[in-house]
């Protein structure tokens, strides 16, 4: 059943977001452009990020295993990043996002500006 598959036991979580989707649909389009498989970019990406140490491989076949290590190869373009980047931004948190409206701002700060030195 498909409650039971891991896809299932993912969206019935509640952790298969809409974000998350569109994560993955990037993922897929970008492995198509690159001619490499949707792990593989999944992995490059990882491997780009300066605070991934190394990456946790999920491989449970010997396939899976050197589909996860031709990501060593996928060469990913700046306009790729930027893609992937894009859409994997976290959303601001509650204050942030309620903070930066105009509405609130105006109401904390009453309309004062405060002038910001500019660095030469």
């Amino acid at each position: 059943s498909a409650s039971g598959s891991r896809k299932g036991v993912i969206a019935a979580s509640g952790q298969l977001t809409e974000r998350g989707v569109t994560i993955a649909e990037t993922v897929k389009e970008i492995a198509g452009e690159v001619d490499a498989s949707p792990a593989q970019v999944a992995l490059a990406w990882t491997l780009l990020n300066p605070a991934v140490v190394s990456p946790v491989l999920g491989a449970r076949t010997a396939r899976q295993l050197e589909d996860n290590l031709g990501a060593l190869d996928v060469v990913l373009g700046e306009e790729h990043i930027q893609r992937l980047d894009a859409v994997s931004r976290p959303e601001p948190l509650f204050p942030t996002a309620f903070i930066s409206t105009p509405m609130v701002r105006d109401l904390m700060f009453g309309g004062a500006r405060v002038p910001t030195r500019h660095h030469h």
